[in-house]
């Protein structure tokens, strides 16, 4: 009997390829992860992400070289950071905003809480505003997919306001306005005035949210 040839793998070979690639992809899912926990616990540490690659790897518990065959460089690695944070941001927010809510306050509280959340959040916070316009400028595409969770949220709570008459008819680009405000509101408050009361200017940020998205009076 001879051996099957070159093109003929057997049902037997698919099994035992699939298993092993699929250990292997389970040891780099847990390493990757190492990697990205590492970057969560220095980013919480500092404050910030001034963090290097060879920190994150000792950290980690892992060679350089194994940082390297999961991630590019670091921005890479904050990249993956920044997707997981913003599911996360979006999972606190949705506890938060209550499911037996009004549209509006639903809104309210969703524009008050992500500012909170990134003035007085740590690792996350910091990186969230100190890094997304340098990430938005050199890894757009993927910096978009990050935080669209967060965006994504956004949109709907913004949709359901309008179908309620609260605020006017919004689309998209509404709902990236008012996430790029929130954004812009954060950077101002670390820059200008640390110290402020967070929660006041957090309520000061959603009336001026609310004004921009405020329904056209009715007609008499």
């Amino acid at each position: 009997m001879t051996s099957p040839g070159p093109a003929e793998v057997l049902a037997w070979e698919d099994r035992a390829l699939e298993r092993s690639l699929s250990a292997a992809r389970d040891r780099s899912s847990t390493r990757a992860r190492q990697l990205v926990d590492a970057a969560r616990l220095l980013a919480a540490e500092s404050g910030s992400s001034s963090f290097t690659v060879a920190e994150v790897a000792a950290r980690a518990g892992v060679s350089l070289r194994s940082f390297y065959r999961h991630f590019s460089g670091k921005d890479d690695l904050l990249l993956a950071l920044f997707e997981e944070e913003a599911q996360l941001g979006a999972k606190l927010l949705s506890e938060a905003l209550g499911p037996a809510r009004s549209p509006l306050e639903r809104l309210r509280r969703y524009v008050v809480g992500l500012s909170g959340f990134m003035v007085t959040g740590s690792g996350y916070a910091s990186l969230l505003v100190r890094e997304h316009l340098r990430l938005a400028e050199r890894r757009a595409d993927e910096l978009r997919v990050a935080l669209a969770p967060l965006v994504d949220m956004l949109e709907v709570e913004l949709t359901a306001a309008a179908a309620d008459g609260d605020i006017r008819a919004v689309d998209r680009h509404d709902a990236i306005i008012v996430f790029s405000l929130i954004l812009s509101h954060v950077h101002g408050a670390i820059l200008f005035a640390p110290e402020d009361d967070t929660d006041a200017d957090s309520e000061r940020l959603w009336e001026f949210c609310l004004a921009a998205l405020a329904a056209p009076a009715s007609h008499q």
